[in-house]
């Protein structure tokens, strides 16, 4: 029942609740109101179990997504099984060259190089790089409007009673035959005796090259080799010992291992590292008394 009193009949404390609750009807009326007029639209309070309306799913973006996954698997698994198949290849390939290969073979080829021997990546024709890539070499595209002149090879000499003919480490369990040059067709057929470079016992450099990951991997072993252990070069039936004085890692541009030497040592070249080929492994030695 509403109050019909006037003002000056209710007290202080009646006219402070009265003041009170005019206070609170005003503010929930602005709140309704809000800034911009709108007005206050109240939450509806769901009823218990009962779950919202939901927008249906796009069947064709998640359709697109599936896809892609599985395009990107496939993906992925045609690169793992090239990889795969690539180093069962080449695996294959050197059994079969450790397999095929003879005592003494002869050299097939003489063309020139000029890189260090050794690499696993073709020389290209380049002269100022260590010669002995494990890829054939590549001639120029026609496109660049380049014209080579064609020059006759220097001969490989024929191997006489003084030449290498082969090489034994035994730490590292190494025994191939020697070839004449170092050239890509030579040294598919063992290790490569650069032409020009002294016979096993002579004063001078001795030379001598070999693929690490191609054609039978006559020195995949080569880099664990350690000062001080003997390497065996034979010249028919004669053997020449030398004792391991260093090992290095140069690029292929650095030439100055192929420098002549006034004393008697064996220089031993193949590239590094193992299938990756940047570099060059540099083995040197002396020759023992």
């Amino acid at each position: 029942m509403a109050d019909k009193r006037s003002v000056e009949e209710l007290s202080l404390d009646e006219l402070e609740t009265l003041v009170e609750q005019r206070r609170r009807i005003e503010r929930a009326r602005q709140f309704a109101d809000g800034a911009d007029g709108r007005r206050f639209r109240p939450v509806t309070v769901m009823p218990a179990g009962e779950k919202p309306a939901t927008r249906p799913a796009k069947k064709r973006a998640s359709f697109r997504d599936r896809l892609l996954f599985v395009v990107e698997v496939l993906a992925v698994l045609g690169l793992l099984a090239i990889v795969v198949t690539s180093l069962a290849n080449l695996d294959t390939l050197n059994r079969e060259v450790v397999q095929a290969r003879v005592a003494t073979p002869n050299a097939t080829s003489n063309a020139p190089s000029g890189e260090l021997p050794g690499s696993s990546f073709p020389p290209l024709g380049q002269t100022n790089e260590l010669p002995g890539s494990s890829s054939a070499p590549e001639s120029a595209p026609a496109a660049l409007g380049i014209q080579l002149r064609t020059i006759a090879a220097l001969p490989v000499p024929t191997p006489g009673p003084r030449s290498p003919t082969r090489i034994v480490i035994p730490t590292l369990g190494i025994d191939w035959p020697i070839v004449q040059g170092d050239s890509w067709e030579e040294l598919k057929q063992g290790v490569g005796h650069r032409v020009g470079t002294p016979n096993p016992g002579e004063r001078g450099n001795l030379i001598l090259s070999g693929h690490n990951d191609v054609y039978g991997e006559p020195f995949r072993d080569l880099e664990k080799i350690e000062v001080g252990k003997d390497v065996f070069v034979h010249a028919g039936k004669t053997s020449f010992r030398y004792v391991i004085k260093s090992k290095r890692v140069v690029v292929p541009t650095d030439l100055s291992v192929l420098a002549p030497s006034k004393t008697p040592i064996l220089t031993l070249i193949t590239c590094t590292p193992y299938r990756i080929d940047t570099h060059r492994l540099i083995v040197v030695g002396e020759l023992a008394p």
